[in-house]
């Protein structure tokens, strides 16, 4: 009788240890996956990650001035170009909702500031082709073939300036992102992050080229592949943040995300991760 205790006891001691096995290693798996972000993987859950653009070759911090707030979840990408006023101070005390609210607000402000600066260079460019047909005008001798190239020239220039005169804002909406890795020795070395956003495409200084547009583009919220992260995460406040950095010559940049804590931090996707439709 005792014998068949024993061995029960040690039989409920055995399952209680499994369990308590089990249950450390599924929070070990849960902490390992919850303290490594990766964009794209991220990205493509329901829950919403904040990420932060950054330009400059000093360490993020405070006062570190953004140029994009993106937020990404369910396989898209909400991308915000914002005013350099704002720093990361600024906006990483904000939740979501309010982040939208307020991204919304200030692309919107971005939105007319360069669109503004677009309308004049348009008109500088126009009142010099106008000076160029007067004078070839009141040149001695007179080339038709000049005057008539001036005033398609000048058409051109008009009909550029009513069409971004008339230009509105489109609201940012999730739009479909990429990830593009490249691998060396079986090791991911430099990660493109693809997002498409609403900003002016092409050149006002070609009248006979009317490129100039208010479009969908890619590769502008994030310019240049990452080819580091964080060595570790960096306090912002209250908050610890991993990162992203490219450096080409003079040319520095961040994407700046919160992490669990300081134990916590960025990766790069181990896959490239293609953008979806529509």
């Amino acid at each position: 009788m005792k014998r068949k205790i024993a061995l029960g006891l040690i039989a409920l001691l055995a399952l209680m240890l499994a369990a308590c096995g089990h249950q450390a290693t599924n929070r070990q798996s849960q902490r390992a996956s919850g303290d490594e972000i990766a964009f794209g993987r991220t990205g493509q859950t329901a829950k919403s990650q904040v990420w932060y653009g950054i330009k400059g070759t000093a360490q993020p911090s405070s006062r570190s001035t953004l140029t994009s707030v993106t937020i990404t979840q369910n396989g898209k990408a909400t991308s915000f170009q914002v005013p350099a006023s704002f720093t990361v101070k600024d906006v990483a005390k904000l939740s979501v909702k309010q982040l939208k609210q307020k991204g919304t607000a200030m692309a919107k402000q971005t939105f007319i500031r360069k669109r503004q600066a677009v309308l004049t260079s348009i008109k500088g460019a126009l009142a010099a082709e106008k000076k160029i047909l007067k004078t070839d005008q009141n040149a001695t001798v007179v080339s038709y073939a000049a005057v008539k190239m001036d005033r398609r020239i000048i058409a051109n220039y008009q009909r550029l300036l009513a069409r971004t005169a008339q230009t509105k804002f489109k609201k940012p909406r999730p739009l479909p992102f990429a990830v593009a890795v490249v691998k060396k020795a079986g090791r991911v070395k430099q990660e493109m992050i693809k997002v498409e956003s609403y900003a002016f495409t092409g050149a006002v200084n070609n009248p006979n080229n009317q490129s100039l547009n208010y479009q969908k583009t890619s590769r502008k919220i994030f310019p240049r592949p990452y080819t580091q992260t964080s060595p570790k995460a960096v306090k912002i406040g209250n908050d610890y943040f991993g990162y992203y950095r490219y450096a080409v010559g003079n040319d520095s940049g961040y994407a700046l995300t919160k992490v669990a804590g300081p134990s916590a931090n960025v990766k790069f996707d181990t896959t490239s991760i293609k953008g979806q439709t529509g």
